[in-house]
């Protein structure tokens, strides 16, 4: 790769637009510093300049007709299976654009090429204008709302039809009278009414719309587990500890893979609610939750653990040691430490 096809491409070659401007810099990336061997897939440029192989293609012939690339030395891939192998081409840069042409010219007589001349790389002729659109410079019709026309029409209704789009203003009635101010004989596709059932939701049952949450509403892609059930019983109990939406989800799945490791509901009750939230939450809800539901998890499930009959635990060939559980003083949350008193969280609360 060289830097000098790179800067050719970008900012001297006459291409017609950013599509023809994106491929050959895609070209340039992997050429010579005279413009020769460049040859990356149509894929690799389609991925480079972010539009289909196709098009690719098509941006590649329509600059070959121009001269703008030439097809090169198809030796220079032969060494890529002849069923993957892309075609080589050539850039097409004008001897009179190297700022040291001399430098170049050693460069490809140290490859055993003869080098350039003004002949083999004449000018090129600048880009061909862009296609303009058939329609361009015809008025087009305003479609703004409220638009008037010298007949007392706006743009998107007549003015004596009813049919769409609009406002009306009923003869009688004052401010406060119900037949008084602006009605719209139909509404809008665009302007839905804001009192609409929303089509992702679904109403909680008894269960969820005892709470004091604020969006009382399940979204139905959540799927009810045990894990579910037991945060929403938690939530209708202590509203403040209602989650919805994907935390509930999220924690959900968690918790119900708590209940099969052996953790009890009670056990889990205590983790989420059994101490009250901090007076000020920097963050939400449901992160709280998760954090201590997250402290939990570094304790042993209950039905992992051995009594002190038998202090020891299996893994492959290696036998570990597990200390065993301990009750905390404050939440009663069981624990592995090798000192009596608080669980790390507790501990955390009482420093903080």
């Amino acid at each position: 790769m060289s830097l000098l096809p790179m800067l050719w491409a970008l900012k001297s070659a006459p291409v017609v637009d950013a599509e023809e401007r994106v491929v050959l810099v895609a070209l340039a990336e992997s050429a010579w510093s005279d413009g020769t061997n460049a040859f990356p897939s149509k894929k690799t440029i389609a991925d480079i300049a972010k539009i289909d192989p196709k098009t690719a293609q098509r941006r590649l012939k329509s600059m070959t007709e121009r001269g703008l690339i030439a097809k090169g030395n198809q030796a220079a891939a032969a060494y890529i299976p002849e069923h993957f192998r892309p075609t080589v081409y050539d850039l097409m840069i004008p001897y009179s654009w190297f700022p040291d042409i001399e430098q170049v010219n050693a460069e490809r007589k140290a490859k055993g090429k003869a080098p350039l001349t003004p002949e083999e790389r004449p000018d090129l002729a600048e880009a061909p204008p862009r296609k303009q659109r058939a329609d361009k410079g015809q008025r087009r019709p305003k479609r703004g709302v409220g638009t008037t026309s010298p007949q007392g029409e706006d743009s998107q209704s007549p003015g004596d039809s009813k049919e769409e789009g609009g406002t009306i203003s009923p003869e009688g009635g004052d401010y406060k009278s119900p037949t008084g101010g602006l009605q719209d004989p139909q509404p809008s596709p665009f302007n839905p009414p804001l009192d609409s059932p929303r089509p992702s939701v679904q109403e909680l049952g008894s269960e969820g719309s005892k709470n004091g949450g604020t969006d009382r509403r399940l979204p139905q892609q959540i799927n009810r587990n045990p894990g579910v059930d037991l945060l929403l019983a938690i939530g209708a109990d202590q509203p403040e500890f209602l989650l919805t939406g994907q935390p509930l989800a999220d924690q959900g799945l968690v918790v119900a893979g708590m209940l099969l490791e052996g953790w009890t509901p009670d056990q889990l009750r205590q983790i989420v609610a059994g101490r009250p939230l901090p007076p000020q939450i920097k963050t939400t809800v449901g992160a709280v939750v998760s954090g201590r539901i997250r402290e939990a998890l570094r304790n042993p499930a209950p039905s992992t653990v051995r009594g002190a009959d038998d202090p020891s635990v299996s893994v492959g060939v290696a036998t570990i040691p597990v200390i065993p559980m301990q009750c905390c003083d404050d939440c009663g949350l069981g624990f592995r430490a090798p000192d009596p008193g608080l669980c790390r969280g507790c501990r955390e609360d009482v420093t903080t």
